[in-house]
């Protein structure tokens, strides 16, 4: 059945790009990973956790039109699904020893990592661990750089304070039944669509913006086995990401309710440099792809050629 799947998915180009499905072997399982154009390489790392690589693929695209884009499917979600599926096989250790993995397999001694949302997280957690094998991290909309009460409460109240009277009941009655064990798929979908109201600037364009943030399904328990391992080792970057030297630039929007995060992720690493986008919220590769894009391009050249 791999086999097979590989036959048929191993390469196919579409109108500007091609783009190339290959995978690696590791005690629990298979991890699958897209390439897309040629050149210097860079990994791109999707949210989360637990949401489909494609979330980020229009990204990859962008990025294969002057580099090698790879875009993994992080494990626990998409192909690469581990056995046992649980705690022992998802966690941010094996989430950080999958990248290894991957540019051992691709014979890549130091690399860019992009990373948005979670895949920030992430590509912050590698570089802190394998500092030597990290040439610049390009962040867009990071999430958490520790978890804390006061950032969780922060996060939170800034939801609400980009949520209407009415959408603030929708989400605590919806939040109510699915506590309670009695709301279905239809409760489930509003609920999420609801909270997804605050991540958007736009809210006119929810319904758009909502098929390219769910392109694909979310793993939702991968997500809860990841997130409940960042709460057991008490996760917290400020206490090795200055093992990393190399360069982090971060692509933010304005309008982000969880732009915080990265004021107080510049206030533990000064020399970031900031690329902000207007009339964006936490998806600005979606809302202002144009701008979005521009500011890549300028990050990824400067990125590159950092020696």
């Amino acid at each position: 059945m791999r086999l097979l799947l590989l036959l048929t998915t191993l390469l196919y180009c579409l109108p500007g790009h091609c783009q190339q499905l290959d995978s690696l072997k590791y005690p629990n399982g298979w991890l699958y990973y897209h390439t897309y154009g040629k050149g210097t390489p860079v990994i791109v790392l999707s949210g989360g956790p637990g949401n489909s690589c494609l979330q980020q693929e229009e990204v990859a695209i962008e990025l294969g039109k002057h580099y090698r884009a790879i875009l993994p499917e992080q494990r626990g979600t998409g192909l690469s699904i581990p056995v046992p599926f649980d705690s022992t096989t998802i966690n941010l250790k094996e989430a950080v020893a999958d990248i290894q993995r991957l540019l051992q397999k691709e014979g890549i001694s130091r690399v860019v990592i992009y990373g948005h949302s979670w895949g920030a997280m992430l590509a912050m957690s590698f570089a802190a661990a394998h500092p030597e094998k990290v040439k610049a991290l390009v962040l867009a909309n990071p999430g958490y750089y520790k978890f804390s009460a006061d950032f969780m409460t922060t996060h939170m109240n800034n939801l609400r304070a980009r949520l209407g009277v009415s959408d603030l009941e929708t989400m605590e009655t919806l939040n109510r039944k699915i506590e309670a064990g009695k709301a279905d798929g239809k409760d489930s979908a509003l609920f999420n669509r609801t909270v997804r109201l605050a991540y958007i600037y736009n809210k006119a364009d929810i319904d758009s913006l909502m098929a390219k943030i769910y392109i694909a399904k979310p793993n939702v328990r991968m997500q809860t086995l990841m997130v409940t391992d960042l709460q057991r080792v008490h996760f917290d970057l400020s206490k090795n990401l200055p093992r990393y030297k190399g360069p982090i630039t971060v692509i933010g929007s304005r309008q982000d309710p969880l732009a915080f995060y990265t004021y107080e992720l510049k206030i533990i690493r000064p020399d970031i440099q900031l690329h902000w986008i207007q009339s964006a919220g936490h998806f600005p590769m979606f809302e202002q792809p144009a701008a979005f894009n521009q500011v890549l391009e300028k990050v990824m050249t400067a990125a590159v050629i950092n020696p």
